[in-house]
């Protein structure tokens, strides 16, 4: 079915188009959607920073009675008051200076220095009565931390109005502690909340005493617990774990509340904006962004089914029957093209030129064979070379007497002959005809030594290890004889009567391109393997020859075993791709 549907062009360009411009219609989907959480995150961020804007006036008024208190903790009548003296004009002093500190700023109502039993020692109004603190909350705290503090909800009795208190210690000239200063700050006059400039006039903004007690909250409406989340809420924000969240008010209206926290976390500023004045605009852009992408997808759909045949096609049509005719040897067709879209006619002019190319691609291949047979001539030029190799060794081994010797001599030069058959037997296998890889070349150069001397792996074990490296024909022929001289007289030697043992094969490359094989044994040395041994010369003559060849040096060392060493530079040699 769908194999069918797709046979026609236009339909695949309508599936194409289709297919194209869901991805991005997909991607601009998600990133509306993403914007719009982005977007919510970054309100609710606002919402942090306008609850630190919404504490501004009260951390200004904390900031401003530290400094009153801090200036009358070091003023001389003040102390003279606190230490008890029974001159009544240092209590007038006392009280004067605590009126000159307080009067110009009318948010205090009361401001008072307390003794360490709670007793008031003097104050700003001398006509206002005032009672026994020991018992209050703020003053066995400021007594067991010697540290300010502020009250929860207060009711003045000297001033017969709420207040809360901003208490901090005083000590003498010896840093011991006397007693503490108080200041009564009206709570009338911090309703002034939430009215910074730059707050949203939809934020709501709620004061908060230490135990979730409101004590102001903004002058646009007149409901604060109608606005307040939960009570469990409001004791995680006491407990202080709990600075930002979205929560439903009294009313069931989904809000973003955010605190900021005064005082050491004696007071809360609690801001919170109705999420729907957030969240609705951002959904409505949302909705729009969609609808948007959503329409231009259909309409790109409706110009892909219509205009598929109109612009494309046509002319895919009269192209197919342009080709038809040049199988049928008219190249010229450009007045049936006319008017087509420029590709179309490169097309065209593509398919005229496609009988040149592939006549130039003929004379490429017979230039290819050429080369293939050239190469072939040198390969035979190889084996020729080789087989002379094989008449000099064959006349070197007639000069020995015959015997068992004679059969050992032409044993060692059938496994020569065998090395040289392995390296054109690569060399065939090869992709140009030139080069072998090293590695399987050497793995089945020492299997064929291993299988050649009779001797069972498991009695001497031959390890090979070899870099990754191509070699010219012409330095492996060397390479693999040398190898084979080498191997063959410590398979022969280095292990007699049985012995067991182990034979290492391994070449190495430096930085520089120098090649150093290394072929070692565990035997019994080289000055016993060849002592009496009638090949010993010949065999360390060819080593030399093949060595010298390859143009490197040799070295032996041992016992215990016998190191055969050959360094030689690894020109012409490549890595395989």
């Amino acid at each position: 079915m769908i194999g069918t549907f797709l046979r026609p062009l236009r339909h695949r360009l309508i599936l194409l188009f289709a297919i194209v411009i869901s991805v991005p219609s997909a991607f601009g989907i998600w990133a509306a959607i993403d914007n719009f959480h982005d977007q919510v995150a970054t309100a609710r961020a606002a919402t942090d920073r306008f609850a630190t804007l919404a504490s501004n006036y009260e951390s200004n008024l904390l900031w401003q009675s530290h400094q009153i208190v801090q200036n009358l903790s070091h003023d001389e009548s003040v102390l003279l008051a606190l230490r008890g003296g029974t001159d009544p004009r240092a209590r007038d002093a006392c009280n004067e200076a605590f009126f000159r500190a307080v009067k110009p700023y009318p948010s205090y109502g009361t401001a008072v220095l307390y003794d360490l039993r709670g007793d008031a020692v003097c104050q700003w109004d001398s006509s206002k009565y005032l009672t026994n603190v020991s018992h209050r909350e703020w003053f066995n705290t400021v007594l067991a931390t010697s540290a300010p503090t502020i009250s929860a909800y207060l009711v003045s009795p000297a001033l017969e109005e709420p207040i809360i208190s901003f208490a901090a210690p005083i000590f003498d000239a010896d840093g011991v502690f006397k007693g503490a200063i108080s200041l009564g700050i009206r709570l009338n006059w911090l309703s002034a909340i939430g009215q910074e400039p730059g707050l949203p006039p939809i934020a709501h903004v709620i004061l908060l005493d230490r135990h979730g007690k409101v004590l102001v909250g903004s002058a646009n409406t007149d409901t604060h617990a109608d606005l307040m989340p939960a009570p469990e809420y409001v004791e995680r924000i006491v407990s202080g774990d709990l600075r930002a969240f979205e929560a439903d008010d009294a009313t069931a209206t989904p809000r973003f509340f955010a605190v900021s926290a005064l005082a050491n976390n004696s007071l809360f500023v609690l801001l919170s904006i109705p999420r729907a004045s957030i969240v609705d605009p951002l959904l409505r852009d949302m909705a729009i962004q969609i609808g948007i992408i959503c329409l231009v997808s259909v309409a790109g759909m409706l110009a892909a089914i219509f205009g598929a045949r109109i612009l494309v096609t046509k002319w895919t049509e009269k192209l197919a029957a342009a080709a038809n005719a040049m199988a049928l040897g008219q190249l010229d067709m450009e007045s049936e093209l006319r008017g087509a879209p420029v590709e179309i006619l490169q097309l065209s002019e593509n398919l005229k030129a496609m009988a040149a190319r592939i006549e130039h691609r003929e004379a490429d291949l017979r230039d290819s064979l050429a080369q293939k047979q050239l190469m072939l001539r040198e390969i035979h030029h190889r084996v020729k070379n080789n087989l002379q190799i094989v008449t000099s060794l064959l006349n070197l081994y007639a000069r020995l007497p015959r015997g068992d010797v004679f059969r050992e001599a032409f044993g060692d030069l059938r496994m020569r002959i065998n090395a040289l058959a392995l390296v054109h037997r690569h060399l065939y296998e090869s992709e140009d005809l030139k080069e072998i890889d090293l590695v399987p070349f050497m793995q089945n150069l020492c299997a064929l030594l291993q299988d050649g001397s009779g001797v069972s792996p498991r009695r001497v074990a031959l390890n090979v290890e070899f870099p990754e490296l191509r070699m010219s024909g012409s330095r492996a022929v060397p390479l693999a004889l040398l190898t084979t001289e080498i191997v063959s007289n410590s398979f022969k030697h280095a292990f007699p009567d049985g012995r067991t043992g182990v034979i290492d094969v391994v070449m190495a490359v430096d930085n520089d391109g120098n090649g150093t094989l290394a072929i070692a044994d565990n035997g019994i040395g080289p000055a016993t393997q060849l002592a009496g041994s009638p090949t010993a010369t010949m065999g360390t003559t060819l080593i030399a020859a093949f060595a010298k060849q390859l143009g490197g040096q040799i070295r032996v060392a041992g016992p215990p075993g016998t190191t055969t060493t050959i360094d030689f530079d690894l020109r012409g040699a490549t890595r395989p791709n």
